[in-house]
């Protein structure tokens, strides 16, 4: 018998691919969610699941791309809520200047008291 040791050698590692299913999955979804935000904030929910695909990226290798992916999302998460708000704000404001005309115009017509 040989009783000399073998070398035992890892195999090489492989670059793993450009993107993968998790990076794709995560534009989708970050896709998805700015087309639906405005349905009682389903799109929120997109949002977060890109913050979780975009944690699954990096643990794959890919951090570069999980970290922009994350960015993306937390960015769209402002970005939507901001447009939200502002819609929400001009809404009020068209609201309270009808009102406030409406109320002139009752001032205007009612005669004053003696």
């Amino acid at each position: 018998m040989n009783s000399t040791p073998t070398a035992f050698a890892p195999p090489p590692l492989s670059n793993p691919p450009a993107n993968s299913s998790a990076v794709k999955a995560g534009w989708i979804c970050i896709a998805l969610g700015y087309l639906t935000f405005w349905i009682f904030g389903f799109g929120f929910l997109f949002f977060s699941v890109t913050i979780v695909l975009s944690v699954v990226a990096m643990c794959k290798n890919q951090v570069s791309q999980g970290i922009i992916l994350l960015v993306s999302s937390i960015a769209s998460i402002a970005i939507c809520m901001l447009i939200f708000f502002l819609v929400i704000v001009g809404t009020v404001g068209v609201a309270a200047s009808k009102m406030s005309e409406e109320i002139k115009l009752q001032n205007q017509l009612q005669p004053f008291p003696r």
